[in-house]
């Protein structure tokens, strides 16, 4: 085996690892709704046994009644007119419980995305401001919307189709075998070419799949990097050169998509040429079966009835795996978000400041671990006192604000508040007594109100109404059309 090989074999066992610990992980979600997913696997085992049924009325009533010559003619009609009834009664039965199955499961699909979509942005707001500025908002917005809607899509058609195809097929081969082990053994030699196609197929989709993947990933990352550097693309005339390079990249995604059509497009007409295979041998064996009366007609019908309802869930195995395959890579995104550490937990929860004396001793800070954005600050702040910051951009002003409510830690250093380290105090306390002016202006979707008071509904528009007096507002606003609760 060459060094390539093993470490491709590597990856692949690691891989498998890896997936099996995400279902697990994300299978967690759909305990609390266990009783509905019992009932939904009992639903999906009713109407598999359901979908068995078709192919023995319309072989009994071929047997028994169309073809039986020994049954006066009002006999035989009247047992045809039983039979059509009792298939009108199962395809009845086929109809309401896949509408049960699809009510029950996009239900279970629905509440466990609303679980992980909540537990998600609860998680989010407790993120230090360090990850905000590792991760572009779009990225998380993903997250937390077109990732979760991917694991609804793996909870609401596949768990239950798996269930039902694995039911389904055994079922199917229990009533061909039944029906005929003669005609069954003559044409089982097809089933190892579906498996082989089966496995073939699943390795290559592998490949292709991660291919379009990285390639989908490299786009994005190349959109969001030269949107943001649009103004130096324009200032400088590199429109042609980006152009190129884009289409470079452009290029490789579109040849990853063309070699997953490749897979898809061999592996569905392979699937189709194999059960026409199946059905020549089934009509070659058949024929001589009951040229032999050694068959009736009804059962080579219902052979053939069962061999197209073999091969619909093996068609459907390209679709399922491509849901299974984007459920994997969107599972592991959030779960690597929700595995990003909070800020960090206060080690006394001290809920009181009592005089307001602020000290940064030998402070150093950086954002990304390669620049010092402040080196060796000692400063004191005194209650009472009046102190104005001054420093050209990027000089650390804002840093220093963000360092006093806690947003970000540093990394040598210590801040101490009434001598007391700024880590031993709650931090939700410390911001409420923290005044802060953001300089980029950031309206939520809400009234004035709503955003003058960050929905503290404890506030009241009293109180509301003194603070815009007092910075010399309540004017300007009270001539919008509806004042404070303008939208």
């Amino acid at each position: 085996m060459t060094l390539e090989a093993n470490i491709e074999q590597k990856e692949t066992r690691k891989n498998k690892h890896k997936n099996k610990s995400i279902f697990l992980r994300m299978l967690r979600y759909a305990f609390p709704y266990i009783h509905l997913l019992i009932l939904s696997i009992v639903i999906v085992l009713t109407l598999t046994y359901l979908t068995l049924l078709p192919p023995q009325i319309v072989r009994k009533a071929i047997n028994s009644y169309i073809l039986s010559e020994t049954l006066s003619t009002s006999e035989r009609l009247s047992g045809i007119a039983k039979q059509g009834m009792m298939f009108l009664l199962v395809s009845s039965g086929i109809f309401l419980f896949e509408y049960l199955s699809i009510l029950v499961t996009t239900y279970i699909g629905g509440r466990v995305v609303y679980d992980i979509r909540r537990q998600l942005y609860d998680h989010v707001l407790r993120l230090p401001m360090s990850f905000f500025d590792r991760h572009p908002s779009g990225q998380i917005t993903t997250r937390i919307t077109s990732d979760t809607q991917n694991i609804q899509e793996f909870f609401t058609s596949v768990i239950t189709s798996i269930v039902n195809d694995v039911f389904l097929l055994a079922g199917v081969i229990f009533m061909m075998w039944r029906i005929s082990s003669r005609l069954f053994l003559d044409i089982i030699y097809v089933f190892p070419l579906i498996i082989i196609a089966m496995t073939v197929f699943r390795y290559f989709d592998i490949r292709a799949y991660r291919a379009v993947r990285n390639g989908i990933a490299k786009v994005n990352a190349y959109i969001a990097e030269n949107l943001a550097g649009m103004p130096v693309t324009k200032l400088f005339n590199a429109e042609d050169f980006k152009r190129e390079e884009f289409d470079k990249i452009n290029r490789e995604l579109f040849k990853s998509r063309m070699n997953q059509l490749y897979v898809f497009g061999i592996f569905r007409p392979l699937i189709n040429f194999l059960y026409y295979l199946t059905m020549s041998l089934i009509i070659w064996f058949g024929s001589k079966y009951i040229l032999g009366k050694i068959l009736n007609f009804g059962d080579l019908f219902a052979f053939v009835s069962y061999i197209d309802t073999f091969m619909r869930p093996i068609e459907d195995l390209s679709e399922k795996y491509d849901i299974i395959q984007n459920t994997t890579a969107s599972a592991e995104k959030i779960f690597a978000l929700l595995d990003e550490k909070t800020e960090e937990e206060t080690k006394g929860g001290k809920s009181e400041i009592t005089h307001g004396k602020i000290e940064f001793k030998n402070l150093w800070f950086t954002y990304d671990n390669k620049r010092w954005i402040l080196k060796d600050i000692n400063v004191e702040f005194h209650p009472g006192e009046l102190v104005a910051i001054v420093g050209e951009t990027g000089a650390g002003k804002t840093t220093i604000m963000n360092l006093i409510n806690g947003m970000y830690r540093p990394q040598k250093g210590v801040i101490t508040i009434d001598d007391v380290p700024l880590e031993e105090y709650d931090l939700q306390m410390l911001r409420k007594h923290v005044s802060a002016v953001p300089q980029d202006v950031v309206l939520f979707s809400g009234t004035l109100l709503d955003n003058i008071r960050l929905f503290h509904e404890e506030i009241s528009e009293e109180e509301v109404y003194r603070a815009l007096e007092k910075v010399r507002a309540l004017d300007i606003i009270q001539r919008l059309p509806n004042g404070i609760h303008t939208k």
